[in-house]
């Protein structure tokens, strides 16, 4: 590693720097509002009420909280 950081001049540093600060100007997710297609408060509030982990959930569990699904969660 010492190698590597000998090479890192602080030119290389502010390149990677601007690029680095292009690409999170490109997916800012704030501005895309990228989606899992689930209703994650809902998720979260079932699983807070029912003392569970959402790893302990099935997947038609979890899947019964998709935004296509417009009905009650519990």
């Amino acid at each position: 590693m010492n190698g590597q950081m000998k090479n890192y001049n602080s030119k290389e540093a502010k390149q990677k720097d601007i690029a680095v600060q292009a690409f999170i100007k490109e997916i800012n997710p704030y501005k895309a509002k990228p989606s899992l297609g689930i209703d994650l408060r809902a998720l979260s509030k079932y699983v807070k009420d029912t003392n569970q982990s959402v790893s302990a959930l099935s997947p038609e569990r979890i899947n019964s909280f998709s935004l296509k699904n417009n009905k009650d969660h519990h």
